[in-house]
């Protein structure tokens, strides 16, 4: 595989991964998780990366002991040409359709409260453009770029959810199981995409300047977003109350509540330039890693220049669904059930058969000699 000149520091990593996960936060997923569990919506993205943490600890264990190799290197090398390429393209399928899902979701939020006079097929192609552009300049800018942008995406979503907590009743979050134990522990189960990015970010390793730097990275990004992810939630579900789950962007509607007084009466044009600069580094990540994980699969080396036809092709998926709802009522639901599910899996299948096949004992007495 070709690869751009220099590498990944953790500092870059780490700020692409918050900005990959985190912004789950900013769009329709606090309403999605109040559909499922109401008031208790806020404790989904701390139980399922509880119950993620198992099979992505395996899964970068399992990387680790093979030097420098990505995702899809490690899967051939563990269970043969053939099984792992089918393997490593039911991923590269799923992932696909979740760029498609996603980037449609996105497009809806800048047509509904922004410009909503404009098409959403030319609003889907100006952004995915743009996208485009953004990973064809390699993952060591999109690196670079994040690590400037991570600090004021951070702080405008802070002050964001600090102004929100003056319309906002703690007191909504009761009672604190909302439906039941039971409901909240299904829909923990069921929303383990939420952690599914990280499962793709190993198509990263070779990028970064050590393997050391993967795992703490991970780890880092990891906590944060839990954080992040869950604060953002439980703001929106005290300022809403049982009106979440019927507010398809709650981010985008909560900003358009708060003020700093009669001199800036409205921020949300602020939130938003922040906000569609980190949209655009999230998915310029995906389109790269994505052209990653195509070029492995069919031995493309310069994979760069797959990046357009790929952005083509997710927008014309994209563009099949005919409103909002049905992107995130029917084809999200089908994404949340899919990626979370088979991405576990496979996290552990690959531990498993590593351990079988006794790499975890080479790499020991490897480390011993």
């Amino acid at each position: 595989m070709k690869q751009q000149p220099g590498k990944l520091g953790i500092r870059e990593y780490v700020s692409i991964t918050v900005l990959m996960v985190g912004s789950k936060a900013s769009e329709d997923t606090p309403s999605l998780l109040s559909i499922q569990v109401q008031n208790a919506a806020w404790m989904i993205p701390i139980l399922s990366a509880g119950l993620f943490f198992i099979p992505l600890f395996l899964l970068i264990k399992t990387i680790s002991l093979f030097h420098e190799k990505d995702l899809f290197s490690v899967i051939e090398k563990l269970f043969g040409k053939y099984i792992g390429f089918f393997v490593c393209l039911v991923i590269f399928a799923i992932s696909s359709f979740g760029i498609s899902v996603d980037s449609r979701t996105y497009t809806n939020i800048i047509r509904a409260y922004y410009f909503n006079t404009t098409p959403v097929l030319v609003l889907y192609g100006l952004f995915m453009a743009v996208c485009a552009y953004g990973a064809k300049r390699g993952i060591r800018n999109v690196g670079s770029v994040s690590y400037l942008l991570i600090f004021y995406t951070l702080l405008s979503l802070f002050i964001a959810l600090l102004l929100c907590t003056r319309e906002s009743n703690i007191q909504a979050i009761m009672p604190i199981w909302g439906p039941g134990k039971w409901e909240v522990l299904k829909g923990s189960l069921k929303n383990l995409s939420l952690y599914a990015d990280f499962f793709l970010l190993t198509m990263l390793v070779p990028y970064l300047r050590s393997s050391k730097e993967f795992r703490r990275g991970t780890w880092i990004a990891y906590i944060f977003t839990i954080i992040l992810t869950s604060a953002a939630t439980i703001v929106f579900v005290c300022m809403f109350d049982q009106s979440l789950g019927g507010i398809g962007y709650p981010f985008h509607s909560a900003i358009r509540y708060i003020s700093l007084g009669s001199y800036i009466p409205n921020l949300e044009i602020i939130f938003f330039v922040i906000w569609i600069m980190g949209a655009f580094i999230r998915f310029t990540a995906f389109l790269y890693i994505s052209a990653l994980m195509f070029g492995h699969l069919f031995k493309i080396k310069d994979f760069e220049y797959l990046i357009p036809p790929l952005a083509a092709v997710y927008l014309l998926i994209g563009a099949i669904p005919e409103t909002p709802i049905d992107v995130s009522l029917e084809w999200k639901s089908i994404v949340r059930m899919t990626a979370g599910p088979v991405f576990t899996a496979i996290s552990l299948i690959i531990w498993l058969a590593a351990l079988l096949k006794g790499e975890f004992k080479h790499a020991e007495n490897k480390n011993s000699m």
